[in-house]
């Protein structure tokens, strides 16, 4: 009767921490900024567009934008956005101009860049604590050496000389 317990235990715990987006990510990494863009994928796209896009538009005008950013992206502070970002020790993450786009096929991007002087040797991680963003990694653009680690759920990527 243990056994079944414990088990129906473990089968509640995964059943409740699978993600609920799945983000394709493109990264272009410049000497003095990390360019990111995140596309959402299409089922939670389209239910993000029918829930914030108010005037029904099929676009998300400015206030609109402001609203997703507001609720789906800066509530990830805490979390450092979701990021790891270390050159030697780990660093606060502050996104700049950040956008909110929909797509011909109506998919919502989130698009922000980090702005840091980049050294040669540095490591940026995806990490989602709660589990609630898959982000694969789909692109990326940089005249470093790098090194890609990638899982189901996130990626890592290590740059060097």
């Amino acid at each position: 009767m243990k056994k079944i317990v414990l088990i129906l235990l473990i089968c509640i715990q995964i059943a409740y921490s699978h993600p609920h987006f799945f983000i394709d990510s493109k990264i272009t990494i410049e000497n003095e900024k990390i360019k990111n863009e995140w596309l959402f994928d299409r089922l939670n796209s389209r239910v993000l567009l029918f829930d914030f896009d108010k005037d029904k538009n099929k676009y998300l005008d400015n206030n609109e934008q402001q609203n997703f950013i507001d609720t789906h992206f800066s509530g990830l502070v805490d979390n450092n956005y979701n990021i790891f970002l270390s050159l030697e020790d780990e660093l606060k993450v502050k996104p700049k101009n950040i956008k909110v786009k929909v797509d011909k096929k109506k998919r919502i991007s989130l698009t922000f860049d980090i702005d840091i002087k980049l050294n040669n040797v540095f490591t940026m991680c995806t990490i989602d604590e709660k589990l609630y963003m898959a982000y694969k990694l789909v692109e990326i653009n940089s005249k470093n050496k790098i090194e890609v680690q990638k899982s189901e759920y996130d990626y890592c990527i290590g740059v060097t000389e």
